[in-house]
Formats: C-alpha cells, structure tokens, sequence
C-alpha cells in the first residue's frame, strides 16, 4: 500500500520552525529543521509554497524577501527536474538564513 502526500499542507508549526531556525544564524539547528520534515514525509514542493507565503509576510527588506524567493524559485525547478528534496531544502534554508543575517549572496568562509 502506498501513501501519497499530494497537495498535503505542512502544519505552521513546521514552517514557523524552520523559519526561526534561519533567524537564528545556526545552520545545525536550520538542518535538524529540515532532517525532521524530510522523516515526517511531507511534499518539499509543499513546504516551498508556504515558505514563500510566510516570507511575503515577514517584516524583512524587499532585496531581502527578493533573494529568498528566487532561491524558492530555482529549487521549484529543480525538484521539478527530479534533484533530491533535503539538498533543495538544505539550500533553500542556507540562502534564507543568509539573507536574514543580511550575509552577502556567494558568502564563503576563507579567502
């Protein structure tokens, strides 16, 4: 027997979790958000759509809400294209937590 999650919407807790992970600046706790929705097993298609909701809402800069939502845009596609849900989410989480700490796009440790 199989169990589709089509068109299943992510309860807010999850969203707002994962939210505040990328406001917090910690990419440890951003990817337990994410290990923890990949094992419930919702749709990362899903959980794109109610970021992206959430980001229209939050009180952040418009080159902010512009950097996420274009990172939202290219992970869509890539999901589309068959790539594997935690690295679209994982980099999807990286990009937003960078634009809430008001990180520069291309950011690297190092020289």
């Amino acid at each position: 027997m199989y169990v589709f999650f089509l068109n299943q919407v992510v309860p807010a807790e999850v969203v707002e979790a994962i939210l505040r992970s990328c406001k917090s600046g910690n990419f440890d706790s951003a990817n337990k958000e994410v290990n923890n929705f990949i094992a419930e097993g919702y749709p990362a298609s899903q959980i794109l759509t109610q970021l992206f909701e959430a980001i229209l809402e939050d009180d952040i800069s418009d080159e902010q809400k512009a950097r996420i939502a274009k990172k939202l845009g290219e992970a869509d596609k890539c999901l589309v294209d068959g790539a594997d849900e935690y690295l679209q989410l994982l980099d999807v989480v990286s990009t937003t937590m960078q634009a809430f700490c008001n990180m520069p796009e291309g950011f690297a440790y190092g020289s």
